[in-house]
C-alpha cells in the first residue's frame, strides 16, 4: 500500500472510483434501451473531428467534442426524421466517419498518430483537471438520474404510457445520447478506450442480470463498476499489470460470476 502515499496514485484511485462509480450509470440506458452500438459510433465521430480540427489548426479535443455532439444529434432527432433505426444509423456512422477520415489524413497530411491520440489515456496520467472533469460529469448523470427518474423509467420500459402521458421521448433519447457521448468521449480521452466498455456497458449488464427495476439496477451498476474499477485499480498494483486491462478483466470476471450465480438460482428454482 506504500504507492498510496504518492499523488500519482491517489489520483488514479479517485479517477477510478469517479468513473466506476458514476459513468457505470449510462450503461443502463445504454444496455435497456439497445444503444450498445452507439458507443461505436461516438468514438468514430469523435475521431473525424479530432482530424477536421487539426486540419483547421484547432485544439484536437474541441473537434473530438464537436463529432460527438454531430453524432449525438444525428443518432437522436435525425434519425427519428429519417425513420431509420438507431442501430443502423450507428452503423451508418462508423463506416462513413472512419473513411473520411482517413480521407483527411492523406490529403491534408494530418498525423493519423496525433489523432488516434484520443482512444490513449490512462489512470495512472490523470491531473487535477482530469479529475475535475470527471467529478462534474459524475454528478450530471447523477442528477439527470434523480431529477427524470420517472421519465427515463417510462422511456426504457413503456414508451407507450410515456407518449401516452406527455413525456418528451425524442427529446429525453436526445439528451440521453448526448449525455452518453460527452461521457464516453472524456472517458475515451482521461482513462483510455480500453476501458469505456469495462465502465460503462459491463457493470450494467451484470447489474441488469439481477435486477428487478431501474433503481436496483441504478444501484447494483454504480456498486459492480466501483468493484470493477477498483478493484481492477488494485490488481494492477499489486500484480503489477496495466491498469486499463486490469479493470477490464475485474469487470469480465465479475459479469461471470454474476451470471453463473443467476444460473444457479434459476436451476434452483426450476427444481
Amino acid at each position: 500500500m506504500e504507492y498510496l502515499r504518492i499523488p500519482l496514485f491517489q489520483r488514479a484511485l479517485l479517477g477510478a472510483f469517479l468513473t466506476g462509480g458514476t459513468f457505470s450509470l449510462l450503461g443502463v440506458v445504454v444496455v435497456t434501451a439497445n444503444l450498445t452500438t452507439i458507443r461505436f459510433a461516438l468514438m468514430h465521430l469523435a475521431l473525424l473531428g479530432g482530424a477536421v480540427a487539426l486540419a483547421f489548426k484547432l485544439p484536437i479535443l474541441v473537434g473530438a467534442f464537436g463529432g460527438i455532439i454531430i453524432a449525438s444529434f444525428i443518432l437522436g432527432p435525425w434519425a427519428d426524421h429519417l425513420k431509420v433505426d438507431t442501430g443502423m444509423m450507428s452503423a451508418y456512422l462508423m463506416t462513413g466517419s472512419l473513411g473520411m477520415a482517413f480521407i483527411l489524413f492523406y490529403r491534408t497530411g494530418v498525423p493519423a498518430m496525433e489523432v488516434f491520440s484520443l482512444f490513449t489515456g490512462g489512470l495512472l496520467l490523470l491531473n487535477s483537471r482530469d479529475l475535475w472533469l470527471l467529478f462534474v460529469i459524475g454528478i450530471l448523470i447523477i442528477f439527470t438520474f434523480w431529477a427524470f427518474f420517472y421519465e427515463i423509467e417510462l422511456f426504457l420500459y413503456d414508451k407507450e404510457t410515456a407518449e401516452a402521458l406527455g413525456v418528451p421521448i425524442k427529446k429525453l433519447q436526445t439528451g440521453l445520447v448526448f449525455l452518453t457521448g460527452l461521457a464516453i468521449g472524456v472517458a475515451m480521452r482521461v482513462v483510455g478506450a480500453l476501458m469505456v466498455d469495462a465502465i460503462i456497458l459491463i457493470p450494467a449488464l451484470a447489474a441488469l442480470t439481477l435486477a428487478r427495476g431501474l433503481k436496483e439496477g441504478l444501484i447494483l451498476t454504480s456498486i459492480f463498476g466501483l468493484i470493477a474499477s477498483v478493484g481492477g485499480f488494485f490488481l494492477s498494483m499489486g500484480a503489477d499489470l496495466p491498469v486499463g486491462a486490469s479493470i477490464t478483466v475485474s469487470a469480465i470476471s465479475l459479469l461471470a460470476i454474476v451470471s453463473m450465480i443467476k444460473g444457479r438460482f434459476n436451476r434452483t428454482l426450476k427444481t
